[in-house]
């Protein structure tokens, strides 16, 4: 079959025919360390490396051997297991801020946990994010990510339909770089807000010189939990992540994507 007839099936049954914005759709068939071939046997270079994970390469010969022999023993068990605690300890070991590790099922999970963290610690409700972070598919992530009209800052804007007007009121948005927006906003609503969640590197834009630092600081000034969202930054950006490339430590930070090689933890 062609990519074509693949594109035909999937409109079928995939919402929108399936995942990306590809027009017409790419199916992938296999990949062999940085090369993926599709349904129609084109060859490409994979710079995608499925959104992160895949850093080794397809296939790499060390991730096969280690899957090859836990297989047989199993895949699921709902139940502890030593290499989820040897995991968690190279972590903590790696990770500024990781003193104890949560494993989930992916990072948009782990974002939307972080954000209940931080209301129950500080018991607060509102959580400040900034303009364009992307912090998973929750009602709370999908605020102002890529708002499609000017934004009122710090007015959170919903980027789906079925967000609840109600949740709007606990999101407040600030412009990513802005140190004086920023000290303006938490000195109106500092004593309200639970947790700053934030991109150290936001996708493209690097945090600019003392940002970082700042929001530290005024974190520290209000009582508010800093967030680091290193699900693209956490084992790429340096080892430590983003946290020890930049010397700016959060209270908690999220992972994903690269620590499951392409598995889900």
């Amino acid at each position: 079959m062609t990519m074509q007839d693949w594109a035909s099936r999937a409109r079928e049954v995939l919402p929108a025919g399936g995942f990306g914005n590809f027009d017409p759709s790419v199916f992938i068939r296999e990949g062999k360390g940085s090369r993926v071939w599709d349904e129609d046997g084109r060859e490409y270079v994979d710079y995608l490396i499925g959104s992160g994970p895949m850093l080794l390469g397809h296939g790499h010969p060390e991730v096969l051997e280690v899957v090859a022999e836990q297989l047989p023993k199993g895949m699921t068990f709902f139940a502890n297991n030593a290499a989820g605690v040897e995991l968690a300890e190279e972590i903590c070991r790696a990770v500024a801020c990781a003193e104890q590790v949560r494993f989930l099922s992916s990072g948009g999970e782990a974002d939307m946990y972080v954000m209940r963290l931080a209301r129950a610690f500080t018991g607060r409700d509102k959580i400040l994010k900034f303009e364009g972070g992307y912090h998973g598919m929750s009602a709370e992530a999908q605020m102002s990510l890529a708002p499609k009209k000017l934004v009122n800052f710090p007015q959170a804007v919903p980027d789906s339909a079925g967000i609840p007007e109600s949740l709007r009121g606990e999101m407040l948005i600030a412009p990513f770089n802005d140190v004086a927006f920023l000290k303006s906003l938490l000195a109106e609503h500092g004593h309200e807000v639970a947790g700053i969640i934030v991109e150290p590197l936001q996708r493209i834009i690097p945090p600019e010189p003392g940002f970082l630092e700042a929001v530290r600081a005024e974190c520290d000034r209000h009582g508010i939990v800093l967030i680091f969202d290193e699900v693209v930054t956490g084992f790429r950006f340096a080892y430590g992540g983003a946290q020890e490339a930049y010397g700016v430590v959060p209270d908690v930070c999220s992972l994903g994507k690269i620590i499951g090689g392409g598995f889900p933890l």
